[in-house]
């Protein structure tokens, strides 16, 4: 997506490109470094580390990148015996196994908005590539 389209939203409540890219960085790594780990969590209110702010696409893309980087290095360090533990998550009973599974599953939702917003500016979104 050009810079220009980073503030885009489909509707008025809706995120703009920006926050749901930065949105996919703040749950991956609240999610297994807070949550998961062992990092007190960051205060959404008051870390402007993974907020858009002003920001330029550069630097949120690579905040990205590095939140990605990071996340992959705390799954392959990840002590697997620990995957059946429940930590409390906003009350629900969860292990750490499914939690790792919604993390995925939450990249896609926000991913999947953002290809859309993309289509909605007549860009045609990059090629899916399988799984590797």
């Amino acid at each position: 997506m050009p810079e220009e389209k980073y503030d885009f939203k489909s509707t008025p409540e809706s995120m703009s490109f920006a926050e749901n890219l930065i949105h996919i960085g703040w749950a991956m790594d609240w999610h297994s470094q807070s949550l998961i780990g062992v990092r007190e969590p960051r205060d959404w209110n008051t870390d402007m580390e993974l907020k858009v702010g002003h920001k330029s696409k550069q630097e949120m893309i690579d905040k990205i990148v590095e939140t990605f980087d990071k996340t992959i290095n705390f799954i392959a360090s990840f002590d697997i015996e620990r995957l059946d533990q429940r930590p409390d998550y906003f009350g629900a009973n969860r292990t750490k196994r499914q939690i790792l599974m919604l993390l995925a599953d939450h990249i896609t939702h926000h991913r999947g908005q953002m290809l859309v917003y993309m289509r909605l500016n007549g860009i045609v979104p990059p090629r899916y590539v399988l799984y590797q």
